[in-house]
């Protein structure tokens, strides 16, 4: 009888296929991924962006004014607040400014009393709040 020595160094055909289809279904399960971040990666740019002008408007806002500046001048009264409304930098963008009418704190001393106002302005996007920031203003009595 004669001994045949078989060389069992290399893979087969089947090893290979298989090897194939098992890499195939990891990437397809990688690339479902990529997209998904790539959407929640804007989503979160958008809202930073929006929360910075937010702070930046109330930033502006933070100066000094008194109870007559807020009856007229564009404000409506509605739920005990005083609200205006204005045009933002995009066609669908709408910015409200929101003061309670009450006091939140007082502040100062007898002579010179202010009283500290609670401020909310909203950035509104296709009837969307994409923003909101809150703050404190100083209106003298």
């Amino acid at each position: 009888m004669r001994s045949h020595k078989v060389n069992e160094k290399g893979m087969t055909l089947v090893e290979i296929l298989a090897a194939l289809v098992i890499l195939g279904i990891v990437f397809v399960g990688f690339m479902t991924i990529f997209p998904q971040m790539t959407n929640f990666n804007e989503k979160t740019g958008t809202k930073l962006e929006t929360m910075n002008e937010a702070r930046n408007l109330l930033h502006e806002f933070k100066t000094l004014y008194t109870l007559d500046e807020f009856e007229g001048n564009g404000y409506t009264e509605s739920n005990g607040m005083w609200i205006k409304t204005m045009v933002g930098k995009t066609v669908n963008e709408k910015i409200e400014y929101r003061i309670q009418q009450a006091p939140s704190l007082e502040a100062g001393t007898k002579i010179e009393q202010s009283n500290l106002h609670f401020v909310e302005i909203l950035i509104i996007n296709n009837n969307k709040v994409k923003s909101k920031t809150f703050g404190y203003i100083e209106v003298l009595k």
